[in-house]
């Protein structure tokens, strides 16, 4: 075989070696499929404790607009699109009015569990929303 056809089957092979041993290293999601790391530190990140400040935060009445908006991105800042995927997961449905926006409900009213995405879009201006969906188009 010729020396100047080694050299390119050679890197292919040693290319391929690499992918699948990123592929075995690779972490599982939960339906067993692979996924690298990408960096998230998850010493550092904690989802639980995001959505808990954000709930805090749009479920006060006393807050104003001004304060609940800046404390949304506030503690938003930094965090990447995996990592507000945990976030959504981390708050699940909690229960919000959407007429008076807040936690409080009317006897004749049924309280209804809402997910971050609808408490968002309630509780943020339309280019506040639209902002923040920018950052996050696959859950917003």
């Amino acid at each position: 075989m010729d020396s100047s056809k080694i050299l390119p089957i050679s890197v292919g092979v040693a290319g391929l070696g690499i992918l699948l041993i990123a592929i075995s290293q690779a972490k599982k999601d939960k339906n067993g499929n692979a996924y690298l790391n990408q960096g998230i530190s998850t010493e550092s990140f904690n989802a639980k404790e995001i959505a808990t400040v954000l709930y805090d935060a749009m479920k006060e009445a006393n807050f104003t607009n001004t304060e609940k908006r800046k404390t949304i991105f506030t503690t938003l800042t930094g965090v990447s699109q995996a990592q507000f995927s945990w976030v959504i997961k981390a708050f699940g449905s909690r229960y919000y009015n959407t007429l008076t926006g807040n936690t409080y409900f009317a006897l004749w009213q049924t309280p209804t569990k809402h997910p971050l995405k609808v408490w968002l879009k309630e509780e943020l201006s339309d280019s506040d929303y639209n902002l923040l969906k920018s950052n996050y188009p696959k859950y917003l």
